[in-house]
């Protein structure tokens, strides 16, 4: 017995590259306890090759949903969706007066962009499944339109805040700042005559190294406007939806579909019984000098005999929000995912959101915030 004993006091020697992937396949609360049993471990898992892996493979295996009840006077809660349908709560943070109110901006890469008007515009950059978050202040700007997003050439996480010159919800942009990550510092941006007159009117949304908002011009009409994390550069974007409708955030969805920025539309038929979901999908070619550098193609036109509306492109399927009273009242089945190549339906039932939330694309993370 004492030999025996002797033996397993011995480490077990494993490869760097088995123990990477047995380790990318765990739970992030799993991974932060395995930290504690020994330096190696706990290097290993800081690694950024490592992180990276696990996110590559969370990523592709266990794709999740970030809810977000869209109750305005309550303290912040989400919850997650994964691919098995299993809803969890997000553990909630301490900050209870940032919370209330609280919108979330956007979500990438496991980190979670919240924005908080609190006497001060509250932003908080916060990977909810290592508990870590970064809070930033500025001056309260009820009309400010914000964005987040990543960039993998220059490694950086970026929140861009666009304030309008007027003192409503609307109006022509004012001012440009840029929030880096990386550098701990806001800095503006000249957008020189670009944006002249272009009013913002929803918040952006983050993919592929830039961030997307909708945008209105009177001499222009309504398109995309993008911001190019790397260069720091803005462009305007023509849009496929022509329809009025796309000032409405509630109608028209930003969206990725096979790693492309795509546009979810919303239209009804009949007497506003029946949906027309479209999504189309962007192609961008590489002359940046071009005024067709961009193209849309129309990948699904979806009809469906309720009032849904689209959020976002999940595991090929689109998730929506069934708009209809009767339906939520009656049934509590306020979330529906309609699959894009069979047309097939599920309902979900959410009691705790009411009649209305926000759905983003998430990935459980070790991404760190600083």
């Amino acid at each position: 017995m004492k030999q025996l004993k002797m033996e397993c006091n011995i480490p077990l020697r494993i490869p760097q590259e088995v123990l990477s992937s047995i380790f990318k396949r765990l739970p992030v609360r799993t991974l932060i306890q395995l930290q504690c049993v020994c330096k190696d471990w706990k290097n290993l898992l800081n690694k950024p090759f490592f992180i990276q892996e696990r996110l590559r493979y969370s990523a592709q295996e266990n794709p999740s949903l970030l809810i977000h009840c869209l109750a305005v006077l309550n303290p912040l809660e989400l919850y997650t969706f994964d691919s098995e349908m299993q809803v969890r709560p997000v553990e909630s943070i301490y900050l209870i007066e940032f919370s209330r109110g609280a919108t979330v901006i956007g979500s990438v890469n496991g980190l979670v962009c919240v924005k908080s008007n609190y006497e001060f515009l509250n932003i908080l950059v916060w990977n909810p499944a290592i508990s870590k978050f970064r809070l930033l202040t500025r001056k309260a700007n009820f009309s400010a339109k914000m964005g987040f997003g990543f960039c993998s050439m220059v490694k950086d996480y970026k929140v861009v805040s666009i304030s309008n010159r007027g003192h409503g919800i609307s109006g022509p942009i004012r001012q440009v700042e840029v929030y880096s990550l990386s550098t701990y510092s806001w800095k503006e941006v000249e957008v020189g005559g670009l944006l002249d007159g272009v009013e913002i009117t929803s918040d952006g949304f983050g993919t592929n190294g830039a961030i997307f908002w909708f945008g209105y011009k009177k001499a222009n009409g309504r398109f995309l406007v993008s911001y190019y994390i790397a260069k720091e550069e803005f462009a305007l974007i023509p849009s496929p939806i022509l329809a009025p409708e796309l000032i409405d955030s509630l109608r028209n969805r930003f969206a990725v579909y096979e790693n492309k920025l795509a546009l979810l539309s919303h239209t009804t038929t009949g007497n506003h019984e029946y949906s027309l979901i479209d999504l189309w999908v962007m192609e961008e070619g590489k002359d940046r000098k071009s005024e067709e550098r961009w193209s849309w193609t129309k990948k699904y036109s979806i009809t469906h005999p309720y009032l849904l509306l689209p959020r976002v492109v999940w595991r090929n399927m689109i998730v929506c929000d069934a708009a209809s009273e009767h339906e939520v009242v009656d049934h509590g089945l306020n979330m529906v995912l309609v699959n894009l190549t069979t047309n097939e339906s599920k309902r979900f039932a959410f009691h705790k959101y009411g009649i209305a939330f926000h759905v983003f694309s998430y990935v459980e993370s070790l991404v760190p915030v600083d």
